[in-house]
């Protein structure tokens, strides 16, 4: 695992690092020994190989006799992703913008769906299943929301795999539905490997009613209805 996966990672996570080695630095020294660093990098999350786990060691090295890794120094370039560190001493310092090589710039924007053979065929089906859910009373997109923040899943915004989404849709959303029409649903949503799931569910969730608050005060109850016949 490379120092930019970590990077990756953290970012998207949003991973606070440094304070899975504060409890080995009581004085707060800025080092820790190699099993401190390899237990706060595991309970991180982060698994390493006995090569790349000696690679970050020696990218990291303290001068501390007895804690030979200096965690602050890494901690420092990994939360470098998020920003540069000490800006309150550097008020007029330029900040870059977020890594494009990181995120999706349109990750959280609902990407149109693409055109595929049986178009006509997908719409009945996004509307059959629309009806399911309106008579269900059930959201999908919450469904998704699960399988996208799963740790073991590329974690990518407003995406899953396809096999994730085969699993949310037979397991939650239409169990009797054909192989051939998830394939159709796969093909239609398919973003760069991945399933928009966000445009499914804007085809498939009930639509919310709009609240008018003042509209509130023109409807009469039953009860009210009876006083004004009897008071007429």
């Amino acid at each position: 695992m490379s120092l930019e996966i970590i990077k990756d990672r953290v970012y998207k996570n949003r991973i606070r690092v440094k304070e899975f080695f504060a409890d080995f630095d009581k004085l707060r020294c800025g080092s820790v020994t190699e099993a401190q660093f390899c237990s706060g990098l595991s309970m991180a999350g982060f698994n390493f190989t006995a090569a790349e786990f000696a690679r970050l060691v020696e990218a990291f090295p303290s001068m501390n006799v007895d804690k030979t890794v200096c965690y602050k120094d890494f901690c420092d370039e990994v939360n470098g992703i998020f920003t540069k560190s000490n800006l309150e001493k550097l008020p007029l310092e330029e900040v870059d913008r977020e890594p494009s090589n990181l995120i999706d710039s349109l990750r959280f924007s609902l990407k149109p769906s693409k055109p595929v053979a049986g178009e006509e065929a997908v719409n009945a089906l996004l509307q059959f299943l629309s009806n399911d859910c309106k008579i269900r009373r059930i959201s999908v997109k919450p469904f998704f929301d699960d399988a996208c923040g799963n740790q073991n899943s590329p974690m990518r915004a407003n995406h899953v795999t396809p096999v994730q989404f085969h699993q949310v849709l037979k397991n939650h959303v239409a169990r009797n539905l054909g192989e051939k029409d998830v394939n159709l649903l796969i093909d239609k949503f398919k973003d760069k490997g991945m399933v928009n799931y966000v445009a499914f569910a804007a085809r498939v969730d009930p639509k919310e009613e709009v609240y008018h608050p003042y509209l509130l005060a023109t409807i009469k109850f039953p009860e009210e209805q009876e006083q004004e016949q009897m008071t007429a």
